[in-house]
């Protein structure tokens, strides 16, 4: 048979030859080839997939961190807004806080009248007439300090009387309407709940 194919012209034996590995190419490509392209595609697909799919884990946890951080955000808000507008009255804190002012400063409380609370729309107006003794200087320091307290605390109509002329300089007694504030809860559905003084 070897015989015959080296006896035969040369363009039949380039063509037997060409037919041969034409069925060896294709032998080739369904045996080996064409699963393995299949099976590259399919894990570039897969790959792609996974690609989309940690994106979006990433996106999420981000989303996550975000919310995180604006709920610890808000609590810390909230405190510090619990701080400066409490939901109770807290009459004996807020008359230590004016009371340890006094005392830094040097001025002398002379007497404490708690007035009627007054609700508002969302706040409750919780007013104290304070009667002052002191100089210039320390009412000053008096109204500088009240201000940098965490509580909202307002100072109004003041009315300065009976000035004296001591070693010390001039001694005033000053009366002041002292009015801090706390926030009305609302019960759920209702109106908002007044707790009084």
């Amino acid at each position: 048979m070897l015989d015959q194919f080296y006896k035969m012209p040369v363009a039949k034996k380039a063509l037997i030859l060409g037919v041969v590995m034409m069925l060896v190419g294709l032998v080739f490509w369904y045996a080996y080839y064409s699963p393995l392209t299949e099976e590259l595609d399919s894990q570039k697909t897969q790959y792609t997939r996974a690609r989309t799919e940690l994106a979006e884990v990433e996106k999420r946890k981000k989303t996550y961190d975000e919310d995180l951080q604006r709920r610890e955000d808000l609590k810390i808000a909230s405190v510090k807004q619990r701080e400066m507008l409490p939901v109770e009255t807290e009459m004996p804190s807020f008359l230590n806080n004016l009371n340890t002012v006094a005392d830094l400063t040097g001025l002398e409380i002379l007497a404490v009248k708690p007035l009627e609370a007054s609700p508002e729309k969302y706040y409750a107006r919780i007013p104290v007439e304070l009667t002052l003794r002191g100089n210039y200087l320390q009412f000053s320091k008096f109204f500088y300090q009240v201000g940098k307290l965490d509580r909202i605390i307002n100072l109004e109509n003041l009315n300065f009387t009976r000035p004296e002329i001591t070693e010390s300089g001039v001694q005033l007694n000053v009366v002041v309407l002292a009015t801090t504030f706390r926030a009305l809860e609302s019960e759920a559905g209702g109106p908002k709940k007044n707790k009084g003084k």
